[in-house]
């Protein structure tokens, strides 16, 4: 029996409990090891609390973490529960779809329900991991098969998923290298509805971006993942999404793809909010794009930071209130924090001198009040601007007109 099949067991499936159970209790390594040795081998105990440490990684992606199997790598690729009922939604309901390379089984957990699935991999190991986590998740109408996209017949599918291997030579993001390459996968598909997942960095050619919809993902604060689209009614070739998804719900904007390469207003001063786009705006290389779609302006050139003074409430960008921004000087930056009484601040920076910002980073104060500090260029020049992070509608608030609180 090996490593795999013995995880499988009734023993394995309790030890690797046992072990996580003593974990989140934050009990000693070295103490679980020991105890677990008495009734398991040591490899069999090290197996254990290796399982064990990766359900409970896994649980910020998965509801059903605690019964699922991965190994460090394939959780790490694995899309997110949440992401890949996202994904899924945007297959046909009662289709039948295969999901190539399709790793632990992420994107084939959110794929499985009301559709026929055909979960493809290669890797024996993996593709018997991925059988078990559909299982887990009740997915009684999916098939895993151990092989690669060439072997597997396509004939009687309708819709494709792909999640190359880009690890084949190392981690990489060219898409030559990856297995199977963009060009079989483009070259084997004929006119089904597909979508690849591919790395947020990975850059396609011209030539390619013209015949596809390249999608943004994201989740929280980062970009997860990049999808292109092939043959989809709803995403028209030659265009560019930026898509957050999160528990309140997806919001997503399109662009056409020469947005990017439009001019961006640069504000003259700042106005009543500062904005930061998400990161899948910045990935997608579409900051100029919203801005003009939301009537704001870029802070300076080089800053993705925008400005203006209407109120907008977007997953695709974080607002924030401003209260003063100040030139950028060690010596004016410090005065104006011991003035103002900040304690606790949040620094970010865009195109600033890593040696400024980092003397930025040194200054303290005996305050109590929290505050974002943004470093960043502008139409006069580098500047700081203090601003409160904003969540949901504005509070009302009287505007000071104080010039010692903007001292541009």
């Amino acid at each position: 029996m090996d490593k795999f099949d013995w995880l499988l067991t009734a023993a394995g499936r309790e030890s690797a409990a046992l072990a996580r159970e003593r974990l989140l209790e934050q009990e000693n390594i070295l103490r679980i090891l020991k105890r677990m040795r008495k009734s398991i081998s040591p490899a069999q105990a090290a197996m254990a609390l290796e399982l064990a440490k990766l359900q409970i990684r896994a649980r910020t992606k998965f509801t059903r973490a605690d019964e699922m199997l991965f190994t460090k790598t394939s959780l790490e690729q694995a899309t997110s529960e949440r992401l890949a009922l996202y994904k899924a939604s945007r297959f046909p309901t009662g289709s039948s779809v295969a999901d190539i390379c399709c790793g632990i089984g992420g994107d084939a957990i959110g794929l499985a329900p009301n559709r026929t699935l055909a979960a493809v991999d290669q890797q024996q190991v993996i593709a018997q991991m991925a059988q078990h986590n559909l299982a887990v998740y009740q997915s009684t109408n999916a098939s895993v098969f151990h092989l690669s996209f060439e072997g597997f017949d396509i004939s009687e599918i309708d819709c494709l998923h792909f999640d190359p291997d880009r690890r084949v030579a190392g981690r990489t993001v060219l898409a030559h290298d990856f297995s199977p390459p963009l060009t079989t996968i483009f070259s084997g598909i004929g006119g089904r509805l597909t979508g690849i997942k591919l790395a947020p960095a990975t850059n396609l050619p011209q030539h390619t971006r013209e015949k596809i919809h390249r999608e943004f993902i994201g989740e929280r604060r980062e970009t997860k993942q990049q999808l292109v689209w092939l043959n989809h009614p709803e995403y028209p070739k030659n265009r560019t999404s930026c898509t957050v998804v999160s528990s309140r719900g997806v919001e997503s904007m399109t662009f056409d793809n020469d947005e990017q390469f439009k001019l961006c207003e640069i504000a003259d001063q700042t106005g009543t909010y500062l904005y930061e786009p998400h990161s899948v705006v910045i990935a997608a290389r579409m900051v100029n794009g919203i801005a003009r779609s939301l009537g704001l302006q870029r802070v300076g050139n080089g800053s993705a930071y925008l400005t203006g003074d209407q109120y907008c409430n977007s997953a695709l960008i974080s607002r924030f209130r401003i209260e003063s921004v100040v030139p950028l000087s060690i010596e004016r930056v410090a005065n104006h924090i011991h003035r103002e009484q900040y304690g606790e601040i949040e620094w970010k920076k865009r195109a600033v001198e890593q040696e400024t910002y980092e003397q930025l980073l040194k200054l303290k104060s005996r305050g109590e009040r929290k505050i974002t500090a943004v470093v960043t260029p502008s139409q006069r020049g580098a500047i700081v601007i203090f601003c409160q992070r904003e969540v949901g509608p504005p509070v009302p608030q009287k505007v000071s007109h104080d010039p010692a609180k903007n001292e541009t």
